[in-house]
């Protein structure tokens, strides 16, 4: 499998978050940050031709965060979003553990099993990680993760 970087950068400058707030408030910004990632992700794959054929995809316990489809090309992407706003632990990407992509894997194999209508379908693993942070963003699509 072959991987593909896209990169997509807007301006501005890095501001710092303070450590400490209360919980709940932390708690309601890593939502906020969580559906932004998510959202932001959709648009990105929309534009590029796909339609959303599910959100948060659940079976057992593993979980996807977006499916969509290119019905022209016959493409079905099962897509991991990872946001951050801090660079502390690392690139929003580097989070992905191989017990994470078991996950996904077995997800998507829940989800074929559902929808034989994607037999025919080339199957692909992306990740779509963004970085936000204030108004600096930094968007990588990773084409074919694993």
């Amino acid at each position: 499998m072959q991987r593909k970087h896209i990169s997509k950068k807007s301006g501005g400058t890095a501001t710092q978050t303070s450590t400490g707030v209360h919980s709940s408030l932390n708690a309601s910004k890593k939502i906020s940050l969580w559906k932004y990632g998510e959202e932001t992700a959709a648009k990105l794959l929309i534009e590029k031709g796909y339609e959303l054929v599910i959100r948060n995809y659940r079976f057992d316990r593993a979980e996807i965060d977006l499916i969509v489809k290119n019905d022209e090309t016959r493409t079905l992407v099962f897509a991991e979003v990872k946001t951050r706003s801090s660079k502390f632990f690392g690139e929003p990407e580097e989070s992905i553990t191989i017990g994470k992509t078991e996950q996904i894997i077995k997800a998507a194999q829940g989800f074929l099993m559902e929808h034989d209508e994607f037999e025919d379908y080339e199957k692909r693993f992306d990740v779509i990680a963004i970085y936000k942070n204030g108004k600096q963003e930094n968007i990588n699509h990773i084409i074919n993760a694993f």
